[in-house]
């Protein structure tokens, strides 16, 4: 018996080979997708667990404990409040805040009060210009200004200081983008 093969024009595969190969690729595959399964489930058990102890403490925390007088928990709600509010100032960078107003302020102005409206998240400015111009000056660079929005003059009127220096004495609201 004489084999022929010619190698040059026939292609030749190991289909059991590949046969093998793909289905050991995809017993793989459903090896990791049952994986990722039931570890998709003990993360969302886990999450559906954690959701009720929150809202098991948050409920705790909505109510008055026994043996605590209505007084004592009112003072203690009044003293975290407080103490909150403490943190919330600490957490804004007061340097940067005042290098931002700094570097929008032009010669010639003189800002003497600078005060923040939580509520509104606005900041209002009071201050003393030599001119009305000047004033003017300044709303215009705080309203080019990207770290500055929502500018409105509040107020302004002609002073006369003892020593009959005129000027005006004005007040702004704005709102700050970048603190």
């Amino acid at each position: 018996m004489r084999y022929s093969i010619n190698l040059a024009t026939r292609t030749y595969l190991d289909h059991r080979l590949l046969n093998m190969l793909a289905y050991c690729v995809i017993a793989m595959l459903l090896v990791i997708a049952g994986w990722n399964g039931i570890r998709a489930a003990s993360n969302w058990g886990e999450q559906s667990r954690l959701n009720g102890e929150v809202a098991a403490i948050q409920g705790k925390l909505g109510t008055k404990p026994s043996g605590v007088s209505e007084v004592d928990f009112s003072r203690q709600k009044a003293r975290i409040r407080f103490y909150n509010e403490i943190i919330e100032r600490k957490s804004t960078s007061w340097l940067n805040l005042l290098e931002l107003f700094e570097n929008a302020t032009p010669e010639g102005i003189a800002v003497s009060s600078l005060a923040p409206d939580k509520k509104q998240d606005e900041w209002k400015l009071e201050g003393r210009a030599r001119s009305f111009k000047a004033v003017q000056q300044y709303l215009e660079k705080l309203e080019t200004s990207k770290n500055f929005s929502h500018v409105l003059l509040l107020s302004h009127k002609n002073t006369t200081s003892a020593d009959k220096t005129k000027g005006v004495q004005f007040a702004i609201s704005c709102r700050v983008l970048n603190q």
